[in-house]
This record gives structure tokens, C-alpha cells and sequence, in this order.
């Protein structure tokens, strides 16, 4: 996770410790308002959060592509960047690589490496960058994205808007949304987003032809039981693994005094049910999110990532590729019956038949999306990332921890997620840390759901120390930063979340 833009994060501490939430919202004055109390108009729509408001410039633009002039630019700002970070302390390799880098796809990304690896030293004992380095290394970072995306334009439309995103979410992160000298951002993704929608325009008829006739969207509000295996109910069995379920309070009951002194600040998971009605989220009272034909019509035209297929906690297994998103909806979920034979699954079978638009800015690439949803007040004002999870029935994420606070968000559909506390995971789960531009993330190569334990022995420790949570429509799964979890779709299912 990327840190974020000045101005989109509160300062209220964040896990243990920290100050009385009375005092911090100001309730000890006998005249102030209960900050618990039902508001009779609906909160703030997400498009007017600072964060989302803030990012716009990254994601659209009305100026014209000029490749060779915006080729110009950049290697113009290459050369200054190099003799910034020649001034800097601890930036050879950053200088060294500017001064290498050219218009070239691989000088670009040792550019990011350098770059990355400088943001990074804080882990072995260099000390963390000052905030004036970090957003010069972010800058080196931009730049090089910028080049690479130029390269991978011109490379294939697919692989263009690719690295269109991530230069977007890059920008998103990291850059200054208050100066003109990144709108270039927005003009390089519109370009490549139109290019990347020509190309699936011209293969759309053959595409096409190979659907059943009557082909139509799911709806996203399916009863679990039509999906759901014994083996998921074997997840759940207390003789099986003991665990406990994450309690779960109603949303008017757990506003953000309530929430920040009995969860937040203590770090202790909790189920709210009820904040999309209670806030208003046309996502959840209208279930827009869930009408998969009408995102198809308003919000097919973006391209986005899928995984393809199973993967491994390993990583090993399964495939990514870009798509419209209105071609991952016909193709993954959408049948000509009431059955699950979906044309991904007639194609190659149930493993092909899985497929999962996972951790994704679709929230900015559809900016109109943001109309349908608020940032849930549990979450202080403050934001760091936001995130859509679209899929099938069958999408796994595997063990791993988050370096932020994060409150899952159910739309759609019925997910089943299992949480360890940290010292049970870092003790039991044979982690592996991974992490880029300052943020750490901790990864276990152990299937919690068949646990191989001559290979993992220290996954023995864990048993009877999960906590269990199955997720319906609007209900809000509050996941304390470090706690491992573990997520499995039991439905076709739609979910936000916001990491905080």
C-alpha cells in the first residue's frame, strides 16, 4: 500500500493506544450533539471524499495524446530528477539510473527498483526517508511509470492500458493533485483506456458469436446454498478447527465513538451489520452494484485485470489478463439458464470458470460508481486505498496481513473470511514479508483451508485461534491492521473496502 496524498488522512491514532474518543470528537461539551446519534440526512457521497476528489486528475483528461511531445517531457524530467537526487543523500543508484534510463523499458524500471529499494530502507537499519525524499523518490517512480506506459502503447493496446493503471494508481498515491505538472497522467490513461477499447471493439463480433443465445448478467443476491460445497461447511466445523465468531453489532449501535473505543483502538475485529442502509448507499438499497447488467451498460467500456483459474498460496496456478469489464461479465457471469455453465466454464471447464477482478481502482476508473456509496464514518475521515472485488463463486484470497486498518464491505453475494490475531499467525503461519514503497505486507505459503502439516508443522498452533465471519449483503467486516485472514467467496459477490 502506497502512502497517501497530504490531506486524505486524519491524525486519530490508529490500533492500540491512543486518546478517549469522547475527547477527540469533542462530546464531553454538554451542547455538542451525540456523535452516535441517527443523522437525518444521509452522509456525503464518496465522490466528495478528499480522497476520491483528489485522485480525478489520475483518471481522466479531455486534453489530446501527443506521444512524441509527452516522450519529450518526460525524459526532460528524468534528467532534472537526476540532478535532484544527485543533491540527496543516499540516491546514487536513483542518480545513476536517471542518468541511464533514456526512453527505454528496462532502464525505466531499474529507475523503480532504485527508487523502491530507497523507500524501503527502512528495514534493514538505514533509517525511513525523510517525507522530502520519499516524494522525490515517488516522483522518480511517476516519471518511470510514464516511460514504460509509452513503451507499452506501443507495444499492444492490452498491455498498454495495463500500465496505464498502475501509472494511475501510482498518481493516485503519491502525487501532488493540487499542480498541473501531473495532469499528464490523466491525458496518458484516456488515451490508452480509448486504445484498449478500440482493439476489444474489433474482436467483439467474433467474441460474441460464441455465446448462447438469451445470454444474460446473474443477479449478485443468490441463496448461498446453491454454491456452497461440504467443503466450505468443513471450514466452519468446531471439531474440525474450534473457532469463535466475530460479534457483530448493528450499525446505529456501532457509530464511530462506540466503534473507535470498543474496536479500533483495542484492534478487535467486529461484524456491522446494516451501514449501507443506514447511510443510504444506493449500492445496497437499490442494488445497483448487484444489477450486473446495468454495470455492464454504464460501465462496461473500462478494461480491467482478472484472475483466471486457482491459484495456489504459493502463487503458483492460475493466469491474469485484461478485459472489458462487460466482457468479464458475460464471459464469468452471466448463463443463458438458471445453471452455472457460463461461457468461461463451457469453454474450459470448472477451474476456467473462475475468475476475479481482485483488488482493483475500478471505484476511479468509474467515478460514477462513487455517487452509489459513502466512506463508512468508521473509518475517520481518513483513507488510504479503496478497492472493488468482483467475482465468481470460488475466488480465494489467501493468507495474508494488511499494513493498514480495513473494513470489508459486503454488496453482494456471501463471502466466508477467517481471522488470526497477529502474534497466532506470525508464530504459526511460516510468513513471508513482502512490501514496496514503505508498506509491509506478510504473506503465509500455507493453505488454510488443507494445511499440509509436514510441511508447515508450526500451523498445528493455530487451531482453535480463529475467528469466523460469514458476510452477507451490508454487512461490514472491521479487519484490525497485522490481523491475518483468509477470504473465500461462497456466492458470485461483489465487495468494497477501504484501508484506513
Amino acid at each position: 500500500m502506497l502512502s497517501g496524498r497530504a490531506g486524505t488522512a486524519s491524525a486519530i491514532p490508529s490500533g492500540s493506544g491512543g486518546v478517549d474518543a469522547w475527547g477527540l470528537f469533542g462530546a464531553d461539551d454538554a451542547a455538542a450533539p451525540n456523535p452516535d446519534a441517527p443523522q437525518n440526512a444521509p452522509p456525503p457521497r464518496a465522490s466528495s471524499h478528499p480522497f476520491f476528489a483528489s485522485a480525478r486528475f489520475a483518471w481522466s483528461s479531455d486534453a489530446p495524446f501527443d506521444r512524441d511531445a509527452m516522450t519529450r517531457a518526460l525524459l526532460d524530467a528524468v534528467q532534472d530528477l537526476a540532478r535532484r537526487c544527485e543533491r540527496r543523500g543516499r540516491m546514487e543508484r536513483s542518480r545513476d539510473a536517471l542518468r541511464e534510463c533514456g526512453s527505454s523499458d528496462a532502464g525505466a524500471s531499474e529507475v523503480i527498483a532504485a527508487a523502491v529499494d530507497a523507500l524501503q530502507s527502512t528495514a534493514d537499519g538505514r533509517g525511513a526517508p525523510t517525507d522530502d525524499d520519499a516524494s522525490l523518490l515517488n516522483e522518480c517512480i511517476l516519471t518511470a511509470r510514464g516511460i514504460k506506459c509509452l513503451e507499452a502503447m506501443a507495444r499492444s493496446p492490452l498491455e498498454g492500458i495495463e500500465a496505464a493503471v498502475l501509472l494511475s494508481e501510482h498518481a493516485t498515491h503519491t502525487a501532488d493533485a493540487g499542480s498541473d505538472r501531473h495532469a499528464w497522467v490523466g491525458t496518458m490513461y484516456a488515451a490508452a483506456s480509448k486504445a484498449a477499447l478500440r482493439f476489444a471493439d474489433e474482436r467483439d463480433e467474433a467474441r460474441t458469436a460464441q455465446y448462447p443465445p438469451g445470454l444474460k448478467p446473474w443477479a449478485l443476491m443468490p441463496p448461498p446454498a446453491k454454491y456452497m460445497g461440504n467443503d466450505v461447511f468443513m471450514m466452519t466445523n468446531r471439531e474440525v478447527d474450534p473457532c469463535v465468531e466475530v460479534p457483530r453489532k448493528k450499525a446505529d449501535a456501532c457509530g464511530k465513538t462506540a466503534f473507535y473505543n470498543e474496536h479500533l483502538r483495542p484492534a478487535v475485529p467486529v461484524v456491522i451489520e446494516g451501514i449501507g442502509v443506514r447511510d443510504g448507499w444506493a449500492a445496497v438499497k437499490d442494488k445497483s452494484f448487484c444489477d450486473l447488467r446495468w454495470l455492464r451498460e454504464r460501465f462496461g467500456e473500462v478494461c480491467v485485470p482478472v484472475e483466471v483459474g486457482r491459484r495456489t498460496a504459493d502463487g503458483a496456478g492460475g493466469t491474469s489478463r485484461w478485459m472489458l469489464l462487460r466482457e468479464f461479465i458475460d464471459d464469468f457471469l452471466s448463463t443463458a439458464d438458471d445453471s452455472l455453465d457460463t461461457p468461461a466454464r463451457r469453454r474450459g471447464g470448472p477451474g476456467a470458470a473462475v475468475g476475479y477482478v481482485s483488488q482493483h481502482s475500478l471505484l476511479h476508473q468509474c467515478d460514477g460508481l462513487q455517487e452509489h456509496f459513502s466512506v463508512p464514518e468508521q473509518c475517520m475521515g481518513r483513507l488510504a486505498a479503496a478497492n472493488a472485488w468482483l467475482g465468481t463463486f470460488g475466488t480465494t484470497t489467501h493468507l495474508h496481513t494488511d499494513e493498514a486498518d480495513n473494513m470489508l464491505c459486503q454488496i453482494g453475494g456471501h463471502k466466508l473470511v477467517r481471522l488470526w490475531p497477529p502474534e497466532v499467525g506470525d508464530a504459526c503461519f511460516h510468513a513471508e514479508t513482502r512490501g514496496g514503497h514503505g508498506a509491509y505486507n506478510k504473506f503465509s505459503p500455507v493453505d488454510a483451508e488443507k494445511p499440509d502439516l509436514e510441511k508447515f508443522p508450526a500451523y498445528a498452533g493455530a487451531r482453535g485461534r480463529c475467528l469466523v465471519a460469514v458476510l452477507g449483503p451490508d454487512d461490514s467486516l472491521f479487519i484490525p491492521k497485522g490481523w491475518w485472514h483468509h477470504v473465500r467467496a461462497l456466492t458470485p459477490s461483489f465487495s468494497l473496502n477501504f484501508w484506513f
